[in-house]
């Protein structure tokens, strides 16, 4: 049986979908603990805590995408991607806010399930991005044309 698991882990993280998903999940793991752990232990409002939570997994979400998801281990593209991703992720920032407020302030539900469904809605439209705009192969670096 642990043959199986173990051919099924390496088959599976062959898939750019599925390392994408692991690295979101990583990064969302960030963000939902930090979260979290501000609101519920310091006291934070939780919009501030939101928005620190958020950044600190957008430092997570764009190492292992770059590196991890898209296998691009290019050092003199990071300015490029760096800017692309974070002109991406200050978008995903104000647009991650203004949802958490309308859920909870307006929808009230709670803070935690709202940042589910946001995250969740933010990574399908991040996945397509990150592919096609951010860390899309370059020619002169994959020698394919």
């Amino acid at each position: 049986m642990s043959s199986r698991l173990h051919n099924l882990f390496f088959y599976l993280s062959g898939h750019r979908l599925v390392r994408f998903l692991f690295s979101g999940g990583m990064a969302f793991a960030t963000n939902f603990i930090l979260l979290f752990v501000l609101v519920d232990f310091f006291g934070v409002w939780y919009l501030l805590a939101a928005v620190i939570s958020f950044i600190c997994s957008v430092l997570v979400s764009f190492l292992l995408q770059k590196f991890f998801t898209f296998a691009d281990f290019t050092r003199d593209r990071i300015p490029q991607q760096g800017s692309l991703y974070l002109g991406l992720q200050v978008f995903n920032l104000c647009l991650n806010t203004f949802l958490m407020y309308v859920g909870v302030d307006l929808l009230h539900i709670s803070y935690l399930i709202s940042q589910v469904i946001i995250a969740t809605g933010m990574a399908v439209y991040n996945f397509f991005i990150y592919k096609h705009f951010v860390f899309r192969p370059d020619t002169s670096y994959t020698g394919t044309k």
